[in-house]
């Protein structure tokens, strides 16, 4: 469990997708505007923590095997993601409804891109 709370004390101050999609919220919209975006955050970081922590907890007593597996197949998929990241170019200029501002902070959070 102490280990669950300093993996949220890092996610919580490395920056990261959110947090630089956080600034920039906050920096084009000033914080009323941005609320939405960062309620959004705010839910999908708790929806996450109780999903990982849970997941793990019941594959951990299920099988350590599979708990093995699964940091491997991370792994590589963390791999992937550093080698993508010479080779693939972001368009960063994107026009959102401000109505949707609330589900893409929480669709950011959710799949970490």
């Amino acid at each position: 469990m102490i280990s669950f709370f300093a993996y949220i004390i890092v996610m919580a101050i490395t920056p990261g997708p959110n947090n630089l999609m956080a600034l920039q919220e906050s920096r084009l919209r000033g914080l009323r505007g941005s609320y939405p975006f960062l309620s959004g955050l705010f839910v999908s970081f708790f929806i996450l923590d109780f999903l990982t922590f849970f997941f793990t907890n019941e594959l951990r007593s299920i099988s350590t095997l599979a708990l093995i597996l699964l940091k491997g197949v991370g792994s590589l998929y963390l791999g992937y993601l550093i080698l993508s990241l010479f080779g693939i170019s972001i368009q960063l200029t994107r026009t959102t409804h401000l109505d949707n501002r609330f589900w893409a902070g929480m669709f950011l959070n959710l799949t970490n891109v």
